[in-house]
């Protein structure tokens, strides 16, 4: 019976010596097993631990010499072992807490000389370097000639760099790392960003810049295992001319990357991404913000290159509050309420209509039935730290908003900068 995990060999003599232990807890092949020619029932059981330093591992003799098993963080995957010769401790950590579960049960009974002939142990042999070599947890490859074909990923890969490969759409077993935290499929030909992202449990960081994507798919936002775990998304130097309202579902981003893009405008519900911290969409088309921008609480933003006119003045541009329409009132609640709805829902016109939803200063949402205003803010009053929009040194950026009703419409014009307070 075998078990892989990462050990550490205390040798509890060494403190009475007024010694200090400076080993560190290697990945670790452990083994319960008889030597080898010891094929008699009566030959003694050992456990063998095989390290890549020690590949022919020490061995332990187990009868009558394990003083006490430690598992009360088995859950972890963490146990200690004490033997009586010689006097050291098996400080077992990173291991499977079921395999683990099982291996110190075996150990236990093979310890007090129970009788474990039903199951079958191997003969102890020198362990094999792929058992004994620590997981590979980062992987770059930079070329295409580099790029494993007829391999697969190692599983057990934290963070993966594929980038200058030419890659049109991203290789279907990189969805299969169920480890992966950080992804980086920069300076690659991919054109469309895939709704399998939602396989990745543990993914945090995802870099995207340099490639050919036109549109980010809603369904890629709405993805529950990203909205709970992705905090750096990339998309810079894209042909990106709209982001979906679904990207401000991705609540835990801190750093949001979309410079060099073709982007006009920002997603009206941008406010919602309450723990962004880090922005920048320089050199973009953007002629205006949107009013819920303010909400946010950044501590960089970058905006320079952008079409923002020279002057700005407040201004109130349109006043079409009224009784909205039976279709506005349906779409109002369907935002309101956070009813998903795709493609095959509703007709494509129909989800047009909810995807140009308004939202106004005080939440709710309003689609014709509205008032528009500008409204100058300097990037300033927003962050410590941010760029200039152009090359004079300017920070005044205008504000697009939209009053969803007569009541917002008049607290409005009896106070238009209350709301910025």
């Amino acid at each position: 019976m075998r078990l892989t995990c990462n050990v550490d060999v205390v040798n509890r003599n060494l403190p009475s010596a007024n010694m200090k232990k400076s080993s560190k807890a290697q990945h670790t092949q452990l083994s319960i097993g008889k030597k080898p020619g010891g094929g008699s029932k009566e030959a003694p059981l050992f456990l063998m631990m095989c390290t890549a330093k020690d590949r022919n591992g020490t061995k332990f003799k187990i009868k009558d010499n394990v003083q006490q098993i430690f598992g009360k963080f088995l859950i972890e995957g963490k146990a200690t072992i004490r033997f009586k010769e010689p006097e050291q401790d098996l400080c077992l950590s990173k291991a499977d807490p079921l395999q683990l579960k099982n291996f110190l049960n075996l150990l236990k009974k093979a310890a007090q000389g129970q009788s474990i002939d039903h199951i079958t142990l191997s003969v102890l042999a020198p362990a094999s370097a792929k058992n004994v070599e620590k997981p590979k947890s980062k992987m770059i490859v930079t070329s295409r000639k580099d790029y494993p074909l007829t391999t697969n990923f190692p599983s057990s890969l934290i963070s993966l760099q594929v980038s200058s490969c030419k890659l049109k759409r991203i290789d279907s077993r990189i969805f299969d790392l169920k480890k992966l935290q950080v992804l980086n499929l920069s300076e690659n030909c991919v054109e469309e960003i895939s709704t399998d992202f939602g396989k990745f449990t543990t993914l945090g960081e995802l870099y995207l810049n340099n490639n050919l994507i036109t549109s980010v798919n809603p369904r890629f936002c709405l993805q529950k295992n990203l909205i709970l775990t992705l905090s750096i998304l990339d998309l810079s130097y894209n042909q990106l001319k709209l982001l979906p309202l679904q990207i401000c579902e991705l609540c835990n981003l801190y750093n949001l990357k979309l410079n060099n893009n073709l982007l006009e405008s920002l997603p009206p519900t941008i406010g919602r991404l309450r723990n962004l911290k880090l922005f920048s969409a320089s050199q973009n088309k953007i002629k205006l913000l949107p009013a819920s921008f303010m909400q946010l609480k950044l501590e960089y933003v970058d905006l320079f290159g952008n079409n923002f006119p020279d002057e700005v003045e407040d201004s109130l541009l349109e006043d079409n509050v009224g009784v909205p329409s039976l279709v506005e009132a349906c779409a109002r609640s369907v935002k309101k309420y956070r009813v998903p709805y795709t493609d095959e829902d509703l007709h494509g016109h129909l989800c047009r209509y909810l995807d140009s939803a308004r939202l106004c200063w005080c939440g709710a949402y309003c689609f014709e039935s509205s008032a528009r205003y500008i409204h100058k803010v300097s990037l300033k009053d927003l962050t410590s730290t941010s760029t200039s929009i152009g090359d004079a040194g300017r920070n005044e950026v205008p504000i697009q908003g939209f009053l969803c009703s007569p009541q917002c419409l008049n607290k409005f014009k009896n106070n238009p900068r209350a709301y910025w307070k």
